[in-house]
């Protein structure tokens, strides 16, 4: 049996990122996939230009994909207000994950073992770590988490357990050509706070050739009161916006997917004996704006930094969580209380986009907030120095209208 020093399990956007870097360093690596690249994944597809920063490297390798550029935003409020946003310059860029995740494994490929198998079993002991897979056992030193948010890996090693349908949303989307389904705008995203007065949110992105159009509902909301006919809730939000002739063409239902998404924040410990978890994986998405790719990336690379620095003796690898939680920790946890705060009131969220339609300097900050363009440091000290004036009207208006 050949043994490892690391086990990257799921060659997403996280186990792609941390092999990458694993590989760079001359750690031992075998990275397992249930899939053969390129792959299906269903997923919205939009990032957040400042991965172009974060990931300097990105710039030249997506010269090799298609990428569509985007540079206008529109928010529509349950009520139907609206706001648009138009930037100077890109502030997300829109790739197929079938074409984007295969840049990334082709990046860490040369540079790592890869077996095409699916995981079944992940047994920690006190040097080692046993991976049990449809293909063979494996043997490393440490295994990287990164296969998604029905991860096998932490539920094996008791980082995710019980019923989890709070923690979750259920995302429902289409990817499809223009030939069939096409947008009005092809440089601009669309954002829809609820759907038909439903705690969820739908999106629709266009990308070079192709478009994203989606629904999505908290996991535990859509079952009590939604439950079944996932295709007919779709199909009536994309039949909807082609009425108002915001798309035009008809929805394909051979391109459908529905598929969780972890909108809790990251789990509450995302490391154990000899294992990291990274990605979906372990809860790294924006409750929010249900990013995870740029959070899968940054989470990937610390889980390997950390691998790195555990197998060299530098520090433990616990130390993992203080490196992540000092980049992205803060935006993430803020991420899911401001979930809970906007979405479950559709006044709130009517009286925001009302406000951002009133005034440019709100629209900004929302626009570069909700794509990640700005931390949320950045947007809270913005708010501060540019928005409190603002909102101090907003709430003297508020209060002469009561």
């Amino acid at each position: 049996m050949t043994a490892y020093d690391v086990i990257v399990v799921g060659a997403g956007p996280a186990g792609a990122t941390a092999a990458n870097a694993l590989g760079e360093a001359g750690i031992s690596t075998l990275v397992l996939d249930k899939s053969t690249f390129p792959r299906d994944k269903p997923c919205g597809g939009g990032i957040s230009v400042r991965a172009l920063t974060r990931f300097p490297y990105l710039k030249d390798a997506l010269a090799g994909i298609p990428v569509n550029w985007v540079n206008k935003v529109y928010f529509e409020s349950p009520s139907g207000h609206a706001v648009d946003y138009q930037s100077d310059g890109p502030v997300y860029l829109m790739i197929r994950r079938c074409e984007f995740d295969h840049l990334l494994f082709s990046l860490a490929r040369p540079r790592v073992e890869f077996v095409n198998t699916l995981v079944r079993k992940v047994t920690v002991h006190s040097d080692h770590v046993m991976v049990g897979t449809d293909s063979g056992d494996y043997r490393a030193r440490i295994v990287l988490g990164c296969d998604s948010a029905n991860s096998v890996v932490a539920r094996a090693c008791g980082l995710r357990s019980g019923n989890v349908q709070s923690h979750y949303a259920i995302d429902m989307m289409e990817e499809t050509p223009y030939e069939e389904l096409k947008p009005a705008e092809r440089d601009r995203i669309s954002v829809y706070y609820r759907i038909r007065s439903h705690y969820g949110y739908g999106y629709v992105f266009p990308k070079t050739s192709h478009v994203n159009a989606g629904i999505g509902f908290k996991l535990d909301y859509y079952i009590a009161n939604l439950r079944g006919g996932h295709y007919a809730h779709h199909k009536a939000f994309v039949e909807d916006l082609t009425a108002k002739g915001l798309l035009a063409g008809q929805s394909n239902a051979d391109n459908f997917r529905a598929f969780p998404l972890p909108i809790s924040g990251p789990l509450a410990r995302t490391y154990s004996d000899r294992v990291l978890l990274a990605g979906d994986a372990g809860g790294f998405v924006n409750a929010l704006t249900a990013e995870g790719i740029y959070y899968a990336m940054v989470s990937g690379d610390h889980a390997a930094r950390a691998a790195i620095a555990a197998l060299h003796k530098e520090a433990p690898l616990s130390d993992y969580e203080r490196r992540w939680k000092r980049e992205i920790g803060d935006e993430l946890r803020h991420s899911v209380r401001l979930q809970k705060l906007l979405l479950t009131d559709p006044h709130r969220v009517d009286r925001i986009i009302q406000a951002a339609a009133r005034h440019p300097v709100l629209t900004d900050l929302l626009a570069r907030y909700a794509t990640g363009a700005i931390t949320h440091t950045q947007f809270r000290t913005s708010m501060l120095r540019r928005a409190l004036p603002v909102y101090l009207r907003e709430k003297v208006r508020m209060l002469f209208s009561v």
